[in-house]
């Protein structure tokens, strides 16, 4: 199940490949896209040239369980096909799948007022 986001908060569960699993509806309208079209977007944002190494060095350090959550700064693709910044902190998430406590997802949670606020 999706964790229910603070009000201005857009969530998304990613897969530990990175690949998106589940996206709120505040996180699909930051994208303009649905959630089924997401599928294929992952994180780190392959878009985001300038943070990937940074990103996929937070991704192992968060698997390996040296930090537990951090500020990220990335940018996706817009169904019209503007670029979005995403600001938020991704943190590792135990959706009880595993019975064992182990993490089985990251867990993006998306600040909307400064994403909305770079995009206008």
């Amino acid at each position: 199940a999706l964790p229910s986001g603070a009000p201005g908060e857009a969530i998304a569960l990613i897969g530990l490949d990175g690949s998106f699993a589940r996206l709120d509806d505040a996180f699909c309208s930051l994208l303009g896209c649905r959630e089924e079209d997401l599928r294929s977007a992952r994180w780190p944002s392959i878009i985001d040239r300038e943070n990937l190494a940074a990103h996929h060095e937070l991704a192992r350090a968060l698997r390996a369980g040296e930090v537990d959550s951090a500020h990220v700064e990335t940018v996706y693709m817009h169904a019209q096909g503007l670029l979005v910044p995403i600001a938020g902190t991704v943190s590792m998430h135990r959706t009880g799948e595993n019975g064992d406590g182990t993490p089985t997802h990251f867990l993006f949670r998306a600040d909307v007022s400064r994403t909305l606020g770079a995009a206008s």
